[in-house]
């Protein structure tokens, strides 16, 4: 039987300009549901997987506030990526029937999601994420139990990090090491017990066991190596999207899960000193849904469609 997938995604302001291209790709991930939680209106043809949940960014935070014993005021919507650990638990009245819940982003493109998580993987993992070293916050499935849900009180001083007026990103590492993090390896940080190296790893292999940490490549721009080995703007920069799949112009046989857009439209994260391409462009896209079917190309120069 397939395995129900439920996405979260708290989004408040202004809807992104590809938001038609990005719904058209969930669309096409029919058997996975996307529960937004947004003051927008997106439009009245969206998919039938997505389900729209009206509220305020203010009243959102009142929501959230109701499974906190502290006040958490985030300044800004972007502050709530902090929140993703805690997904589980505070909206688990929706997720009653999901066998999986998790988060995403809307700066992406997604390709074919159940052709990289097929049932037999979800039967077999418990968490599945699109970077090898940690759990990753544009794209993240995990098991809806109740140990999952409450594994947020696991992540180190996660009070103090959701009271942090700035985003601190417990989304990705914090989380990641509240499963992998053993009391062995903080005793030996802590107290510099020159505890093996081996020993700390074979550790931190067996609590990953079913944790699906795999590289899936979606970020470019990055100083973490590329399929071929290239760091931040040397990596792919240029990318189609045809029909629900999604490629680029370097790794042309392979098939990507999705595109994020992350370093083609902010400068924060590119490492190199290099600028997003997006950031001075008046207009991103120059397409429409209905030219996905035949491809469209995703550059530095926006979003347009695929020449032939």
């Amino acid at each position: 039987m397939t395995q129900r997938i439920a996405l979260i995604i708290p989004y408040f302001g202004k809807a992104p300009e590809w938001s038609d291209l990005y719904f058209e790709t969930v669309r096409m991930n029919s058997s996975i549901d996307f529960h937004f939680f947004t003051d927008i209106h997106f439009g009245d043809s969206l998919p039938h997987n997505v389900h729209i949940h009206k509220l305020s960014f203010n009243g959102y935070v009142d929501h959230v506030n109701q499974f906190l014993d502290f006040d958490f005021r985030p300044p800004n919507a972007y502050k709530l990526c902090d929140l993703r650990p805690l997904f589980g638990y505070i909206h688990q009245d929706i997720l009653e029937g999901y066998d999986f819940y998790g988060w995403t982003d809307m700066d992406i493109l997604f390709g074919d999601i159940r052709k990289f998580y097929q049932d037999s993987i979800l039967e077999k993992y418990d968490i599945l994420s699109t970077h090898a070293h940690t759990i990753s916050g544009h794209l993240a499935i995990i098991r809806n139990t109740h140990y999952h849900r409450t594994k947020f009180l696991k992540i180190y001083r996660w009070k103090e990090a959701l009271l942090n007026p700035e985003f601190v990103g417990i989304d990705e590492h914090g989380i990641a090491n509240a499963y992998l993090y053993s009391i062995w390896e903080k005793a030996n940080y802590k107290y510099r017990l020159n505890i093996p190296k081996w020993f700390i790893n074979a550790i931190r292999k067996y609590k990953a066991r079913k944790m699906f940490l795999v590289e899936q490549y979606t970020t470019p721009f990055m100083n973490k190596p590329w399929i071929d080995d290239s760091v931040n703007s040397e990596q792919p920069d240029t990318w189609t999207y045809i029909n629900g799949r999604i490629s680029n112009c370097r790794d042309a046989e392979k098939e990507f899960i999705y595109l994020h857009f992350m370093n083609f439209k902010s400068s924060k994260w590119r490492h190199d000193g290099t600028k997003a391409p997006w950031e001075h462009l008046d207009r991103i896209v120059d397409c429409s849904t209905e030219d996905m079917k035949s491809g469209i190309v995703i550059s530095p120069k926006g979003i347009s469609v695929l020449s032939e």
